[in-house]
């Protein structure tokens, strides 16, 4: 008796609970369908803005239009109009009415959101603004700087990209540093990259304001100027590996800038790091000026640096000269010197070097 009472609650509270997951599906369906019914609703009030604004022949919008608009359903319309066949009835809109969609969107939408209008500004036809919104949006993205949020200020950034403004980017990277925050500094190199300006004016601005700015940011600025082949200011550089207080990855990242224009200078000092600091504790240096000296084939310096950073206790270095080594199909002697030396984890890493070339030894 008691084993069938037991089933019957069981198979009840089975059955309970397929009511209770149909009813929560049911209610989910029902408010997705209610969602979307509302953004196709607000979707075609912007719609039906848009052909009363080409009627009417200007896309200036009254204040107790945009009332109308919720902050949410007209960026998310704003977002669809850029990707669309509206897109240059948005960029006018955008346009015509900077100040009053900067105070809509300052005034009553949430850090997403205002990071989601920097973004689409970003994505909008920025050059076709007139002066006075574009200083609006730029000042706006500026603001935008001091959010807590990664997401509103990268898309700030992204913004300041766009603008072509190059002061604008230098003071941005600026604020950042003042404010301590440590914007990813891939994302930094990769968003300087994309500016949609002159890069050497950029650059000339970056180089104003760097002594202001952090050692992580510094090393974007580096990282950039790698990526952009901008070498103009290499001698300040070379310089700036005597200062004792930057960090290794920044004198790794000026390593790198440098290795990319040889010169008699630059092969000085890629030797130089790698006899000092190949075997060394801070050793990361080194690693890279290996990697830079395979630029210079047949000589002499270049190649005696390497054979004797081979010796490295540090495995990145040792494999970085024997690869430079191997690239630079030094004489049979020396690598048979190497490889029938005393050093076998030297000996070790030449092989490999050679092996992975396929090369014969």
């Amino acid at each position: 008796m008691m084993n069938f009472i037991r089933t019957n609650f069981q198979i009840i509270g089975l059955v309970a609970l397929v009511l209770v997951i149909l009813i929560v599906r049911i209610a989910a369906y029902a408010h997705s369908g209610r969602r979307d019914s509302a953004q196709k609703k607000r979707e075609l009030i912007w719609e039906r803005a848009i052909e009363h604004c080409k009627t009417a022949g200007s896309f200036r919008l009254t204040g107790k239009k945009l009332a109308r608009f919720s902050s949410s359903g007209m960026l998310q319309a704003f977002d669809s109009l850029n990707r669309g066949d509206e897109r240059a009835a948005c960029t006018a809109i955008l346009d015509e009415n900077s100040e009053q969609l900067i105070s809509l969107i300052s005034g009553r939408t949430k850090d997403a959101e205002r990071g989601f209008f920097a973004y689409i500004l970003s994505d909008s036809d920025l050059s076709r603004l007139g002066d006075d919104a574009k200083q609006r949006y730029v000042a706006f993205a500026l603001q935008l700087l001091s959010n807590d949020s990664v997401y509103c200020r990268e898309n700030a950034l992204k913004l300041l990209y766009a603008s072509g403004n190059a002061e604008a980017v230098a003071s941005a990277i600026e604020t950042l540093s003042i404010d301590a925050r440590l914007h990813n500094g891939k994302l930094l190199s990769d968003g300087m990259n994309s500016f949609q300006g002159d890069h050497r004016e950029l650059a000339s601005r970056l180089m104003d304001h760097f002594d202001r700015y952090d050692d992580h940011s510094q090393s974007a600025v580096i990282s950039f100027f790698t990526a952009a082949a901008l070498h103009d200011w290499d001698g300040f550089f070379k310089a700036r590996l005597e200062n004792t207080d930057i960090s290794i990855d920044q004198r790794c990242d000026i390593l790198r800038l440098l290795l990319k224009s040889p010169s008699e200078e630059t092969k000085r000092i890629l030797s130089e790091v790698l006899r000092n600091k190949g075997h060394a504790q801070d050793w990361q240096t080194a690693a890279v000026a290996a990697t830079g000296l395979s630029s210079y084939p047949d000589d002499p310096e270049a190649i005696d640096a390497l054979e004797y950073g081979i010796t490295s206790p540090a495995w990145n270095v040792r494999i970085n000269c024997a690869f430079s080594l191997v690239k630079m199909a030094v004489p049979a002697e020396i690598l048979d010197r190497i490889l029938n030396g005393s050093d076998a984890f030297a000996a070790d890493a030449l092989r490999f070097a050679i092996n992975s070339k396929g090369l014969s030894q």
